[in-house]
């Protein structure tokens, strides 16, 4: 089945470290649709990437 053989690259590709914007583009999904198949595998999450960053009661701005 075809969605068996992109999940394959899609894992594959995921566990070499490309980034999801990478793999979406390649296999033509969606970074929700990345994301889940992630979770449903029970690969490893990723740690770092680009996050906002959110203000919270009590953290001082720093001006610059």
């Amino acid at each position: 089945m075809k969605s068996d053989a992109i999940r394959q690259m899609f894992c594959e590709r995921y566990l070499s470290g490309v980034l999801y914007r990478d793999i979406c583009k390649e296999l033509g999904i969606s970074l929700r649709t990345a994301s889940n198949w992630a979770q449903e595998m029970g690969l490893p999450r990723r740690k770092g990437g680009p996050r906002r960053e959110r203000w919270m009661p009590g953290k001082n701005l720093e001006i610059r």
